[in-house]
């Protein structure tokens, strides 16, 4: 990305992170295009941020030649379970449940491709809540708006891929013989399920990803044990109320559980 480009975009973010402004859209001559446009916006926001990362988030345009989105996940932003997530972290408390994958050690930078099993081998799996935040205005659009268009998706994922929290479960081990596409996933507000599924990981499995992660960061700044790895929701992210308690329960895995707060 040109770099006058990639400063005003970093820019923006950065104002709007600072200001609690949203940002309405990027102007033209900032305006990201590819996700490696937007992945080079996420990285300069991130430098001068300078803040610890305690893991990482990856998604897909799901189209040919296109490289995956990537956005570190910040220590300040995660919280462990149960939790008391403060609103002002996304006050259109969006919350989504998914499965994160911690490292017990190190990935760390070489020249050769990592494959799977080594991978696998060394990741716990951990029932999680995402709490999706965006520094763009969605006064007049929302952010599901955003998303269902290609070049405003875009734009809201060189936004940290619309991070906001991560809530972290108790992590087990033994995780690879789990057939996920069956794997019921249940997730309550109070005494009402807010959504039951059976699968619905755009992967299918939601593992294959962290491969993926793992070989983008190993010319780069690898991965460390203690991080985790997000590899998107069962079932899409809903609002929910102040003060109620949010239980998903992830067959096989586990439970996680926050409450938003004042």
């Amino acid at each position: 990305m040109d770099p006058d480009r990639l400063a005003g975009a970093a820019r923006l973010l950065l104002e709007a992170r600072r200001t609690g402004r949203g940002i309405k859209e990027f102007p033209n001559e900032c305006k990201p295009l590819t996700a490696e446009d937007a992945n080079e916006i996420v990285d300069e926001v991130t430098r001068q941020l300078g803040e610890e990362i305690a893991g990482w988030k990856i998604t897909f345009l799901y189209k040919p030649r296109e490289r995956p989105f990537r956005a570190p996940i910040f220590s300040s932003r995660v919280l462990s379970s149960p939790a008391r997530v403060p609103v002002a972290f996304a006050p259109s408390r969006f919350i989504e449940p998914e499965i994160t994958f911690r490292l017990i050690r190190d990935i760390p930078q070489r020249a050769k491709l990592y494959q799977p099993q080594e991978i696998a081998d060394v990741v716990e799996a951990c029932p999680s809540f995402e709490i999706i935040a965006t520094r763009f205005d969605t006064s007049q659009r929302t952010l599901r708006d955003m998303l269902n268009q290609r070049g405003t998706m875009v734009e809201a994922y060189a936004d940290h891929i619309t991070s906001g929290a991560f809530v972290i479960g108790p992590a087990i081990k033994n995780w690879q013989d789990i057939d996920f596409a069956k794997m019921r996933v249940k997730m309550t507000a109070g005494d009402k399920t807010v959504v039951e599924t059976v699968g619905g990981h755009a992967f299918t499995n939601p593992f294959p990803p962290v491969v993926i992660l793992a070989n983008e960061l190993r010319d780069k700044i690898g991965l460390k044990a203690g991080q985790f790895v997000a590899t998107g929701s069962f079932s899409g992210y809903f609002p929910v109320e102040l003060d109620q308690p949010i239980v998903a329960q992830f067959e096989h895995i586990g439970r996680v559980e926050a409450k938003f707060v004042a």
